[in-house]
């Protein structure tokens, strides 16, 4: 990987120092890189040694984490927001530490340190922990720990390969035809291994790097100009939010040109012309954005089509930690409201349950470091389990839910709710939505994280959508609850993981006594919780 560096030394590297933009040929990468390499092998770190990084998005966070796969040692990526207290002898037993490495500022801020410890910026300054005496050593082909996002419960670490993360560079590299002009927007933690996917694959294929992070998200994307953006749904839904916020005189002239310009034949002549007209949307992207990625979380699909519309190559994809992209819609062979095609033939069944289970070769991850639970995942005949249930259309692969994410009411029924949180998030006016029963809530409730203020029309339309989609299900499974919040779910404040999914959990908890406590007064920006329709009456359960 390192040596590829050397390959493309005009390509760059831009990230943030302070407020400024800084820009960092491939050939100051390097020579950053074997500098860093030298300081980590006199602070004692050989092939194997485990080094735990502990920081935001930083260059210096990218540059150790090169070093470290030069040197054959096994980096840790620890998640600043799960790991940012915890302390230094804690992590040690648990991940076999021989070294950790701390942003500058979170070695400042706690304090004296065992000597085994470092700053990004100087890892010189340490010396490694002597061995436990423990042999407990993930294997020659394990490069790095990783931490799952967590949205479907505790994050795991799980063990990557080398052999399979060569494969899938590869694997990526031929299918998204990205060349030496590109620049890749990298924002979300490079702790989330997909993101450092992204840096190996400009790095592998000698294109540029945009490194962001995410209280910066929209200046950077501005002023960073990527021809490729990869991100969940919501980087998308603003500007749909932008679109839909029009004055009616601009939303109807716009609407016109969309429907004109759908006449034109040629997809790639109509792209242009749309990008054109919409330049102001454009914009917000930096303007060269030419291919977008979103997955992590289903994507609206009024969110995509008016993408579409507006001129953006937005295309969806599915995957997991533990294997990469699973399957992806990619230019010329889309289809919305689906998660594309397998990323390659084979790879991919449906089990009797339903559930997707996936298979690569070589394989991309080893397995969870301690082993919990790895029965339910990596499979003894080899296949991986993801937890998502789905199904096929022809070629393309369509998720219908999670095996766990299933609601069991107080009478029993099994409730999956995926369908009703995409039909309601998918509504104008709604940024997120999350169906709570069984051991969160006494009844099903739906809890509605809105745009902006609630006005009649918004919440009509919500009364409307869980009526008819009631209208579905036996009484004991349906919304008995529509709870409006005009409170943002946020990373910052756990709501959301750090790939930006909603927890079900911590909206569980954040949201309980507002919900159920009899006496509780609203907090300010809550819309008082109230009973639905029972469908065909009108009436209140």
């Amino acid at each position: 990987m390192v040596d590829r560096l050397a390959e493309y030394p005009g390509r760059e590297l831009w990230c943030y120092r302070g407020r400024e933009i800084v820009r960092r040929s491939y050939a100051q990468v390097h020579d950053d890189v074997l500098a860093a390499c030298a300081a980590l092998e006199g602070a004692g770190v050989v092939a194997g040694t485990h080094v735990g990084i502990l920081g935001g998005n930083s260059y210096e966070w990218i540059v150790a984490d090169l070093a470290l796969t030069r040197l054959r040692a096994v980096s840790v990526a620890l998640p600043v927001e799960t790991h940012r207290d915890t302390p230094p002898e804690e992590l040690r037993t648990a991940y076999d530490l021989g070294l950790l490495l701390m942003a500058r500022s979170e070695y400042t801020r706690r304090g004296p340190l065992p000597p085994w410890t470092a700053p990004l910026d100087d890892p010189g300054a340490a010396a490694v922990a002597p061995p436990d005496g423990a042999e407990r050593g993930p294997g020659a082909d394990v490069f790095t720990l990783v931490f799952s996002s967590g949205s479907s419960g505790r994050p795991k670490c799980i063990m990557m390969s080398a052999p399979g993360t060569v494969a899938t560079l590869e694997e990526y590299a031929a299918q998204l035809r990205l060349d030496t002009g590109d620049a890749i927007f990298v924002v979300l933690p490079l702790t989330a291994f997909p993101q450092r996917l992204m840096v190996y694959l400009a790095i592998w294929r000698g294109f540029d790097i945009r490194l962001a992070d995410i209280p910066r998200l929209h200046p950077a994307l501005k002023a960073m100009a990527p021809t490729v953006v990869v991100g969940p749904p919501a980087f998308f839904e603003t500007v749909e939010s932008r679109y839909r916020a029009l004055p009616p005189a601009d939303r109807r002239r716009a609407d016109r040109l969309r429907r004109l310009t759908a006449l034109i034949p040629s997809r790639t002549a109509r792209q242009r012309v749309r990008r054109r007209l919409f330049a102001d949307f454009h914009a917000q992207f930096g303007g060269r954005a030419r291919l977008l990625l979103t997955g992590s979380a289903p994507a609206r699909l009024g969110t995509l089509r008016l993408m579409e519309q507006l001129g953006f190559a937005l295309h969806e994809f599915y995957g997991m930690t533990e294997a990469g992209v699973i399957s992806w819609n990619l230019p010329g062979r889309t289809r919305h409201g689906s998660v594309g095609r397998p990323l390659l033939p084979g790879t991919v069944r449906i089990a009797e349950d339903g559930e997707i289970l996936i298979r690569f070769e070589p394989p991309r991850s080893a397995g969870y470091h301690g082993d919990h639970g790895t029965d339910d995942v990596y499979r003894p005949d080899g296949w991986i389990g993801t937890g998502d249930l789905g199904r096929f259309d022809g070629p393309y692969l369509h998720l219908t839910g999670r095996k766990k994410a299933v609601i069991i009411t107080r009478s029993g029924y099994k409730l999956q709710p995926e369908p009703a949180e995409r039909a309601l998030a998918a509504l104008p006016g709604v940024a997120h939505a999350v169906l709570l029963g069984g051991e969160h809530a006494h009844v099903v409730t739906a809890v509605v994280s809105l745009d902006g203020p609630a006005g009649d029309t918004v919440r009509t339309a919500l009364d409307r959508a869980v009526e008819e989609f009631n209208r579905t299900l036996p009484e004991p499974a349906r919304i008995a609850r529509l709870f409006c919040t005009e409170e943002a779910f946020t990373a910052a404040d756990g709501l959301l993981t750090r790939t930006l999914k909603p927890d079900r959990a911590a909206i569980a908890a954040h949201f309980g006594k507002r919900l159920f406590a009899p006496a509780h007064t609203p907090a300010a920006g809550d819309l008082p919780a109230r009973t639905t329709p029972t469908p065909g009456t009108g009436e209140a359960r």
